[in-house]
C-alpha cells in the first residue's frame, strides 16, 4: 500500500534534497526546474509557489523528499505549470516583469 503525504515524520528514516536544474532565459522571462523525484507517486507530490521562493515535498516508503528554494526573481505565479512523468517533476513558469506595476512620475 502507498504511504500518503499526510504521513508523520516518525515513519520517514530518510530525508533527502532531491538532484534538479534550473534555467531562466532573461529575455524570454521564463523560467524551468527539472526535479528528479525516482519512485515517487504523483499524489505524494506537494508544490507550493510564491513570487520569490518554492516548497516541493515528496514520500517515497521511508524517504522524504524536501526542497525549499528562493528564485533569483520574481515569478508570475498563476503562470506555473507542473508536469510529473517517469520520476521527473518538470514546473515552468514566467519571469514578473519588474516594471509592469510601476507608476510614471511627470517631472516638473
Amino acid at each position: 500500500m502507498a504511504e500518503t503525504q499526510t504521513q508523520t515524520d516518525q515513519s520517514i528514516r530518510y530525508f533527502i534534497r532531491p538532484t534538479h536544474y534550473f534555467n531562466y532565459d532573461g529575455e524570454k522571462r521564463e523560467w524551468n526546474l527539472e526535479i528528479h523525484l525516482p519512485g515517487v507517486n504523483k499524489a505524494n507530490i506537494t508544490a507550493k509557489f510564491l513570487p520569490d521562493a518554492f516548497l516541493i515535498e515528496a514520500v517515497r516508503d521511508q524517504a522524504k523528499y524536501r526542497m525549499y528554494e528562493y528564485f533569483p526573481f520574481e515569478i508570475d505565479t498563476d503562470s506555473v505549470k507542473a508536469n510529473y512523468e517517469n520520476g521527473l517533476l518538470y514546473v515552468s513558469g514566467k519571469i514578473q516583469d519588474p516594471l509592469a506595476k510601476a507608476h510614471d512620475i511627470k517631472l516638473t
